[in-house]
Parts: structure tokens; sequence; C-alpha cells
């Protein structure tokens, strides 16, 4: 396969770091775009409809091409809602009905803020649908207080994705050390009409399914972006860092914390690229995802302790950027799930592949 990332991928991932730089506290720490603002110029650049996840659309974008954006917004470390909003416009394109198009269409030109509440259920995190009937709770919503409304992938007696008005949800701040827009958004037996009901069963489960795999693929192209920057962050204070007579870059050990941070990223592109390929190519996509997950949430750990390694105390400080990054790795090792998870996916993918099963 080849592991190249998209055909436009540079020309994308230009843009992309012209229109980041306005985002990013690496540059300005009062850097502080609103809201609104960030659907408005998303939706101008036509990024809110970007791919398609169904393959009908030949001219569509690719998986692989679309990551470009993503591994500038980790370059520059920029907290936005475009993810998610994506991730919510995928599903609902991947569930085929007429109702859910529309739906799709109000996102992608940035009339509407829906935001997907997936539960993840290796962490604790359920929501069922019993009769008509939505009950549970998603954890780590991100955006959850400037949504419209929800799109719900709930699983019991039948599984549906659903729109679900965001007045109707208890929506709860989760606080965590990067001070990311996190929620717990929970269903207290809320009825759902069957026009808000977009895919059922088998279309409801492969539509959440596919939706999260491509978001977890642009999430890595993410940790790679943001690998780089460290990287150069790293290497660029090992130079200027002076200890007995000299720059703690001559050192091997401080070579080899820098060697450690540029393999880790760059593993985590292979993996993407990887991944992104499968997906582009109507492959099976398991096998490669699940180690690229595993590999992303090793790599999100291992660039910010070999960093905080090489910067000692100083990276810990609020005049160092180098924080930052730890904090944007903690919130990534969330999303990637749990390790007995990513394991769990690549030892059933791995015997599907040599049973035949």
């Amino acid at each position: 396969m080849d592991l190249a990332w998209g055909e436009d991928f540079t020309v994308l991932s230009d843009v992309s770091k012209s229109v980041f730089v306005r985002y990013s506290p690496l540059e300005d720490r009062s850097n502080n775009v609103p809201f609104a603002d960030q659907i408005a110029q998303f939706a101008e650049l036509g990024w809110l409809q970007l791919g398609d996840p169904t393959g009908v659309d030949a001219d569509s974008p690719l998986l692989g091409t679309i990551a470009g954006v993503f591994v500038e917004m980790g370059r520059a470390l920029a907290g936005t809602p475009l993810l998610d909003l994506m991730t919510a416009r995928d599903a609902a394109l991947l569930s085929g009905t007429e109702k859910a198009a529309a739906i799709a269409e109000r996102i992608g030109c940035g009339e509407a803020v829906v935001i997907p509440a997936f539960p993840a259920a290796d962490w604790g995190s359920v929501v069922s649908y019993e009769n008509g009937v939505l009950r549970g709770t998603a954890l780590a919503v991100g955006y959850a207080d400037r949504a419209d409304s929800f799109l719900v992938h709930a699983t019991g007696s039948e599984s549906v994705v659903a729109v679900v008005d965001s007045a109707a949800a208890r929506i709860e701040a989760m606080p965590n050390m990067g001070e990311y827009p996190m929620f717990a958004v929970t269903f207290d037996d809320i009825p759902v009409v069957d026009d808000a009901v977009l895919a059922r069963g088998a279309d409801a489960d492969r539509a959440a399914l596919v939706a999260e795999q491509r978001a977890d693929v642009l999430r890595a192209a993410q940790v790679y972006g943001a690998g780089l920057r460290l990287l150069d962050i790293t290497v660029l204070y090992a130079q200027q860092r002076h200890q007995f007579d000299g720059a703690i870059g001559r050192f091997q050990a401080v070579q080899y914390l820098c060697t450690d941070i540029a393999i880790a990223a760059h593993l985590t592109s292979a993996h993407a690229r990887s991944a992104a390929g499968a997906i582009d190519a109507g492959i099976d996509p398991q096998p490669y995802l699940g180690l690229m997950r595993r590999q992303a949430a090793k790599a999100a750990l291992q660039i910010v302790h070999s960093a905080h390694e090489v910067h000692a105390g100083i990276g810990y400080m609020v005049e160092s950027n180098v924080h930052l990054f730890t904090d944007a790795a903690k919130r990534w090792q969330y999303d990637f799930g749990s390790a007995a998870r990513n394991d769990a996916e690549i030892v059933s993918a791995l015997d599907r592949i040599y049973t035949g099963a």
C-alpha cells in the first residue's frame, strides 16, 4: 500500500498553516477566535464539507488529503470544533437517509452546530435506546455547551443514530488539566420521535463506526503535527541552553531524547497514512486503525516526556510552551481509547486475517 498522504495534502497543509496562526497559543497566549467566527471561517473555506465518507463523490478529497488540515492544527495546537463538526457530518451522510443528508448539508454550510455524542464503552460511557427513549451519559463531549443539537449513537434493543436537541440533555463541565471544553452529556429518559432517528440497526452502528474511524485518523494527524512542532522547540532549546561550557545538545543523552520525539511522531504519521490509505481504498481498516491508535496514544505520551526531560524545570513554567503539549497529550490519550481496547482490536483483526473468519 502507498504510504503517501493524499494528492493535494501539501496545498491544503499550506493554507491551513496560515489559518491556524491566529488560533495558536504557541504564537500568542491571548489568541481567542470567537466560536461563531470559527464556524463562519471553516464554512467559508469549505472545510466543513471536506470529504465524502460514502465514497459516492469521486471528486471529493480523500481522507489522506484532508489530514493536511489536521497536521497543521496539531502543529499550532489550535483548539477548534472542526473535527467534531466534520465527524457529525460524516455520521449523518453515512446514515443514508434524506433527513440525514439535510442535516449534513446544514452542518457543512455552517448553519447548524451539531456535535457528536458517541459514548466510549471502554471508559464506562454508555447511552442506551429502549422503546423510543434515550438513557445514559456520553463523556468528554467537546463543545457541548455550544451545540444546537447532538448526534447520538445509542445501543440497546435497537441501535440508532438520532438527533437530539441540546436543550433536552443535561450538560455538565468536565474539569481537566488542559482546560479543554469537555462535557458529560446525560440523556435522562429522553423520548426520541421517529423523525429524529437518522439510522437504525446495523446502518446506525456502521455510520457511527466509520465516522469515528475517520476522526481517529485525523486526530492521529494532529499528534504527528504536534510532534513535529515540539521537536523543533526541543532541538532549538538544546542548541540554546548551555551547561559545562557548551550547548546541552552536544550530549548524546539529549540527542537520544530529541530522536525519541522524532521517531514517535514519524511512526504515528506512518500508521495514520496506512489507516487513511486503507479507508480511502475501501480496504478493511481495522488492523491499521488498531495499530495507529496504539501508536498515537503512545506517541502523545512519548513526545511530551522526552521534551520535558530535555527542558527540565523550565518546561513546567508558564513561560514555556512545553506544558501546553502535555495538556493536549492527555486529551489525545483519552480520545484514542484504552490500551486494552486497542490491543483487543489488533488481536481480533489479525485473527480475522489469518483465520479468514
